[in-house]
Order: structure tokens, then C-alpha cells, then sequence
């Protein structure tokens, strides 16, 4: 298949991640961009750029339509959906390929199929892999609520096309359940259209592992080891690292096994996560199976050498794999801090506003995925994504001692973030002993500056310090010789009240 210019049908990090890719590969690449996006990171890496309409996400990266008639109008015959948006719509698919446009992506058969979080289940289940017990299918309320109790909490209630976190909630007792199922369902028709749940049996302070697996179109199928993913707030990512320094030999060995197997039994094709619970007994689960590239890759290609993008868009030419198996390495370690505009102490509410001064951190062995700059203004119609930094070492010390040098270096003004939460967490016991799951961060422990962790308030308040100290030196000398007065008190601070 000819891929000879792509469009790419994304924003922020994400999508200047693609576009390198891409300019490596000598392919032409065109950015989209809503109203807000005009001056965005993204469009201006790219060769082209056209607008696809006002900021709301409804009406922009998210509508096929736009987005075909964009790639027609400036002769793209290949999409990229990135990690968002429409990257794991069926019916988005299916248009675009309809449209004669190579997608990038599994086929719309595929993603009806595991977005469907019941049918991944069964699939799972047919060659073998375990799931954890659940209450499926649709009945009235009061026998839900019947089988719920027989099952036992705690329970999650799902949404059965739910992804990024949405549409899932945690529940302790049947009082919990009935007034919570309206509101999933509601979430569910709201982000995905369709109010269908399930009841699954909840663990107790899980691992989150995901394994990243490839597929060609010829039935070949590889895997890039695991990452873990278990540091997360309301269910969405917090940091990943790879390898997982919970999983044995003999527990990675039979996960990747299991995500490949899974992958055939589909007749997978392109990149895909297949993620799974695992208990503190080494027992696990799957959990379900993401169709797209993940925002944690990063780790994964640190830690194999391997360039997912490329692989990606080598698939959607019709090549088979570059390597076998065997040959994918596993080496050294990798961890990735999730960098946002929010604030750990206001229960991480999001910041928008113009970057007022931003520097961000470099060396050996760091990595740092943006799409921003300093002068650039965050929306709050989108993620209040800064960043992905990233670090690599032979060993997991070395990466956790790499990203705390790379956190002490990052600074942002003009808009609240999370760099001093990222630093406390990198120098929290249970994390620098490799003891994290799911419920980490629940107890709150790096707490308010009044009540909480003493390492934390000293980090964010050192930060404040050194960002004032930045843009003093930044202030213009006025003809006297003495600085001129600036506006630096009114901008952003670091996590502080």
C-alpha cells in the first residue's frame, strides 16, 4: 500500500511525535488544527496544516468527516489517528478506509471486536487466559443488583465501550451500586454512545501491567515485554516504568505469551496494548485490550531500541515485522513521569493560560515528549497535557536517579503543574523500592502544605523559589541601569496556595 503522505489526526505531544517519526522516514505530514491550535507545536513541525474548525473536540479531531475532507484537500492518502479522539472508533475506521485512505490502525472488524469489553473477555477466555468473575449481559436493575450480591463486592461497575478511564467506578456495597449505576450509564452514553455495563470482581490493590504486542498481515505477532502502569489517580495514568519490577521471569514470560495469543486469536493487525490485573499473589487477569498506540510507549521503546511509529506505519504498507521474536531486546530500564497544567494540592484540578517561562530538562538518557513552548497558550478545552519526560538507565536506579536530576531541572511559569508531586513521588519509599499498585495514591500522602508530606512542600515551595529567581534574571535593564518592574508575582506558581 502506498503511504506517501500522511495527515495526522491529532494534537499536542502526541501528534509531534509522529510528525518526527515521519520526518525521519521522509514522509510528508499534515497537521490539523482547531481554532485554538492555530500556532500549536504540532503544525508547526509539519510540512502542511488545515484547519478543521472551532475548539470544542466534538467538532474537530474528533469528526471523520472533516477529518477525510481535510486528507483529500491536500492529497494525504494515509491517517494517523494517534492515541485519541478517533483512534479506537470503529465507525471512523471504516469511513476513512471506505474513503480509499490507508488507516493506520486495526481494522474497524478488529476494533468493534476489543472495544467491546465483553467480547475481549470471551475471546481471553477461549484460548485460555483468565478473567476475573463478572456479571454479563443485560437484565433489569433488581437482578443486577441480585447478582452483584452474590458475586460480592467490592466491584467495579464498567462501562462495556469504555476507554481513558471513563465510564468505571469502584464499588463497596449494593447502596454504593444503586446509586451509582445511573451515573455510569449516563457517562457511557454520553462518551461512548451507548449505556451498556458490567459488574467485575474488583481486587485489592492491584498491579496494572500492559503488554505492548505488533502484528503484521501476514499472522505474524510479536510482543515488547511489559510496562507498569499501576500509579494511577482516578483511574488514568500517573508514571509508567519497563520492565515491571513486580513481575517475575516466569510471570512475563506468561503474560506476553498470553497477549500474543490473544493477538492471533483476533487476527490482529498493528499496534496494540493488551493489559492485565495481577494480584500481590502473582496471579493475573486480563483486563482488556487497547487498539492503539498508548501515551506509555516511550518506556517501551527505551527499554527494546525499537521506533513504534515506524513499525506502525510499516505495517500499514503491507510489510511484515523486521525482527522475530528473539530478537526484540529487553535492556536496561525506563521510567515516565506525566507532566500536566494541574495542581496536586487543589486535588489536581487543571491549569490553563500562556506559558509564561518554561526550561526543560535534558542529558544523557532523557527524553521529554511536548507539545508546547513557552509563550503558548493551554486551552482548557483539552488535556492539560505539558509533557512526557522520560529517562533510561541500565539499571532502575540509575533511571530513577536520571529523572530526579531531569524533574530539579524542569520549570514552568504561568500556569500551575504537577513537576513537585512527580519529584516527591520519584523519592517516595514504596516507589524507589518498586512496592506500587492501584491505590497508591489514594491516602493522599503528599497532602497540603499545611498538613501534608514535608518533602513535597519543600519541593514545590523551592521550585516557586527558583522559577522567581529565573524570571527576575529575564527582566529587561532599563535605562538607569536598574531592572524594569515586571509582572512576575501575577504569574503561575509551582503547586503552591
Amino acid at each position: 500500500m502506498a503511504v506517501t503522505k500522511i495527515l495526522v489526526a491529532n494534537r499536542a505531544e502526541i501528534a509531534t511525535r509522529i510528525i518526527r517519526t515521519c520526518r525521519e522516514m521522509k514522509i510528508p505530514t499534515v497537521a490539523v488544527f482547531s481554532d485554538a491550535d492555530r500556532g500549536a507545536m504540532h503544525v508547526r513541525l509539519a510540512q502542511e496544516s488545515i484547519p478543521i474548525g472551532k475548539t470544542p473536540t466534538s467538532s474537530g479531531y474528533a469528526d471523520v468527516e472533516k477529518i477525510i475532507a481535510a486528507a483529500k484537500t491536500v492529497g494525504a492518502d494515509t491517517i494517523h489517528p494517534g492515541c485519541s479522539f478517533m483512534s479506537c472508533d470503529p465507525y471512523a475506521a471504516r469511513k476513512i478506509i471506505d474513503a480509499g485512505i490507508v488507516w493506520i490502525g486495526p481494522s474497524p472488524e478488529i476494533l468493534e471486536i476489543m472495544g467491546n469489553k465483553i467480547e475481549a473477555r470471551k475471546i481471553a477466555e477461549s484460548v485460555g487466559v483468565p478473567v476475573l468473575p463478572a456479571v454479563v449481559g443485560q437484565m433489569p436493575d433488581e437482578t443486577l443488583f441480585d447478582e452483584a450480591q452474590k458475586l460480592g463486592f467490592p466491584l467495579m461497575i464498567k462501562a462495556v465501550k469504555g476507554e481513558h478511564g471513563k465510564g468505571i467506578r469502584l464499588i463497596k456495597s449494593i447502596i454504593e451500586l444503586q446509586r451509582s449505576l445511573p451515573w455510569v450509564k449516563g457517562d457511557a452514553i454520553v462518551h461512548f454512545e451507548d449505556d451498556q455495563i458490567y459488574l467485575e470482581k474488583a481486587l485489592q490493590k492491584p498491579h496494572h501491567i500492559e503488554v505492548q504486542i505488533m502484528a503484521d498481515q501476514f499472522g505474524n505477532v510479536v510482543h515488547f515485554w511489559e510496562r507498569d502502569c499501576s500509579i494511577q489517580r482516578r483511574f488514568q495514568e500517573v508514571l509508567e516504568e519497563a520492565p515491571s519490577p513486580f513481575v517475575s521471569p516466569e510471570l512475563r514470560k506468561s503474560m506476553c505469551e498470553a497477549a500474543v495469543t490473544i493477538a492471533k486469536k483476533v487476527g490482529y493487525v498493528g499496534t496494540g496494548t493488551v493489559e492485565f490485573l495481577v494480584d500481590e499473589n502473582h496471579n493475573y487477569y486480563f483486563l482488556e485490550m487497547t487498539c492503539r498506540i498508548q501515551g506509555s510507549h516511550q518506556v517501551t521503546e527505551w527499554i527494546t531500541g525499537q521506533d513504534i511509529i515506524r513499525w506502525q506505519i510499516d505495517i500499514a504498507r503491507g510489510e511484515k515485522l523486521p525482527m522475530k521474536q528473539a530478537d526484540i531486546p529487553l535492556w536496561g530500564h525506563a521510567i515516565q513521569a506525566r507532566i500536566n497544567a494541574e495542581d496536586p494540592v487543589r486535588d489536581f484540578a487543571p491549569s490553563s493560560g500562556r506559558i509564561s517561562y518554561l526550561r526543560t530538562p535534558a542529558g544523557r538518557n532523557i527524553r521529554n515528549d511536548s507539545g508546547v513552548y513557552n509563550g503558548w497558550t493551554l486551552s482548557p478545552s483539552y488535556a492539560p497535557t505539558l509533557s512526557k519526560l522520560s529517562s533510561w538507565g541500565l539499571s532502575r536506579g540509575e533511571a530513577i536517579r536520571r529523572m530526579a536530576t531531569a524533574l530539579s531541572e524542569y520549570r514552568v511559569g504561568g500556569v500551575r503543574n504537577n513537576i513537585a508531586f512527580q519529584k516527591a513521588l520519584n523519592e517516595h519509599s514504596a516507589f524507589q523500592r518498586g512496592e506500587t499498585n492501584t491505590a497508591m495514591l489514594d491516602n493522599n500522602w503528599w497532602g497540603t502544605p499545611e498538613l501534608g508530606d514535608l518533602k513535597f512542600v519543600v519541593a514545590a515551595a523551592l521550585f516557586d523559589e527558583l522559577e522567581m529567581e529565573e524570571m527576575r534574571a529575564q527582566q529587561p535593564v532599563g535605562r538607569n541601569g536598574n531592572a524594569e518592574p515586571s509582572n512576575w508575582k501575577t504569574h503561575g506558581k509551582f503547586n503552591r496556595i
